[in-house]
């Protein structure tokens, strides 16, 4: 089964923000309270590609937890 490979451009959109954003976001990573939380992603040709997977990760590893930091532990359930 072949999984589904989102281009900068369609993250811009799931995100709303700009192509460069996420570009920076896989090269430098996304600014939070503890420090910058990169979104993986692989290069094919000139263009980034992240699947599904690599966008929940980045969004769980980003997300605030109570404190202000990002919650970096999965959840059991």
């Amino acid at each position: 089964m072949a999984r589904k490979l989102y281009t900068t451009e369609e993250l811009a959109a799931r995100f709303r923000c700009t192509p460069h954003c996420v570009t920076d976001w896989i090269r430098k990573g996304c600014p939070t309270g503890a420090g910058r939380v990169k979104l993986p992603a692989r290069k094919l040709g000139r263009r980034w590609f992240a699947t599904e997977e690599d966008v929940l990760l980045f969004e769980h590893r980003s997300r605030p937890s109570h404190d202000g930091r990002p919650d970096l532990e999965l959840d059991d359930e």
